[in-house]
C-alpha cells in the first residue's frame, strides 16, 4: 500500500515564493494509480477503489512503462464526485458513470519501472512523469508554474474554486507524511451566523461542547446552516458555554432532524459568531469552517 504524501496548511506570503512551483488544489479524491499490465486505483486510506471508476480501467496503457503515480479524481463538481465514490454496486457505478463523469489529474510519479524515484526532486519527477505519460480525456496531466504564485491565487478566488497548492521544486516525495516542502493555500471565505445550540462534546470536550450550531435568516426565519468544531482554544469553549447556558431553549428553531450529531441543547438566537469557512455545499451547508470570534449585536 502506498500513502500519499500530505501538505501542510499555507498562507498568502507562501504565493511569491521562489524555487516554487503552483498548481490548482483539486476538490476531488485522492488517489494513488498503479499500473503494470492492468489498472490499480487505491484511494487515500489504501481502499481499493478500481472498481468504481470503469471509465480509468485502461488508465495503464497511457504509460509506455510500469509506474505508480500520484493524482487526484475530480468530477463536474464535489457533489459529483461523492456520487462516485459511495456507490459499490455495478449497476449504480454504471449509472453514476454516466451521470457524473470523473477525470483523473496525475501530478507526481513515485515509482518507474520498478524502481523507486521519490528522493528525486520535485521538478524531475515532473519531467520524467511528462516522458512516460500520455494524456487522453480521462487522465491529465494537473497544469503547474514556477515563479509566483499569486496569479494563479487570483484566478482561484475569481472562480470560486477551493484554492492553490505550493510545492518546493526541489522536494522529495515524503510517502506518507505531511510536510510543508507541499502547501495548501486555500481560498477562504467570511460570513455571519446566529447561534442556535451546541452539540455534545467527546474526549477532551466532554465537559465543554464539540461544536456550534449555527443559522442563518432566511425570509424572517432561522435555517440550519451547519456546524463549527474547530478554532477555538480551552478558554473560548469554556466561555462560550457560560454564555450560552443562559439561553438555553427547549425546542429547536428550525428541524432537529437537519442537525446530523447529538445535540447538548438548544439556545435563542442572541449570540452570532464570524466563521471562515471554504465554500457552501450544493443543500447550502458549510464546508471547513472555523470559528473567528463573536459578534456584538443581533
Amino acid at each position: 500500500m502506498i500513502k500519499p504524501m500530505l501538505a501542510e496548511i499555507g498562507k498568502a506570503t507562501d504565493l511569491d515564493r521562489k524555487d516554487w512551483i503552483f498548481e490548482q488544489k483539486l476538490d476531488g479524491v485522492r488517489c494513488i494509480a498503479v499500473l503494470d499490465s492492468n489498472t490499480k486505483l487505491q484511494g487515500r486510506s489504501g481502499t481499493d477503489i478500481t472498481h468504481k471508476f470503469p471509465e480509468l480501467a485502461e488508465l495503464y496503457k497511457q504509460v509506455s512503462k510500469p509506474c505508480i503515480l500520484d493524482g487526484e479524481i475530480i468530477g463536474i463538481d464535489f457533489n459529483a464526485i461523492q456520487h462516485r465514490i459511495h456507490q459499490e454496486k455495478p449497476f449504480a457505478i454504471r449509472i453514476a458513470q454516466t451521470q457524473y463523469p470523473a477525470i483523473y489529474f496525475v501530478f507526481d510519479i513515485l515509482y518507474l519501472d520498478g524502481e523507486s524515484i521519490k528522493a528525486k526532486p520535485l521538478i524531475e519527477r515532473k519531467a520524467i512523469l511528462n516522458s512516460v505519460f500520455a494524456q487522453d480525456y480521462h487522465a491529465r496531466f494537473l497544469a503547474w508554474q514556477t515563479g509566483y504564485g499569486r496569479n494563479l491565487f487570483d484566478n482561484a478566488v475569481e472562480k470560486q474554486l477551493e484554492g492553490i497548492m505550493a510545492k518546493y521544486m526541489y522536494s522529495p516525495y515524503l510517502e506518507g507524511k505531511r510536510s510543508d516542502s507541499w502547501l495548501k493555500v486555500k481560498n477562504f471565505k467570511e460570513a455571519t451566523y446566529y447561534i442556535c445550540g451546541v452539540t455534545e462534546g467527546e474526549n477532551e470536550r466532554g465537559s465543554t461542547f464539540g461544536s456550534l450550531i449555527l443559522g442563518e435568516k432566511v425570509d424572517d426565519k432561522l435555517a440550519y446552516v451547519g456546524n463549527v468544531g474547530s478554532g477555538f482554544n480551552q478558554d473560548q469553549l469554556r466561555m462560550l458555554l457560560y454564555l450560552l447556558e443562559s439561553l438555553r431553549e427547549a425546542k429547536p428553531l428550525f428541524s432537529q432532524a437537519d442537525v446530523d450529531r447529538p445535540v447538548k441543547f438548544w439556545t435563542r438566537p442572541e449570540l452570532k459568531c464570524e466563521v471562515r469557512y471554504l465554500e457552501l455545499s450544493p443543500d447550502g451547508k458549510l464546508r471547513f469552517p472555523t470559528f473567528r470570534k463573536l459578534v456584538k449585536g443581533v
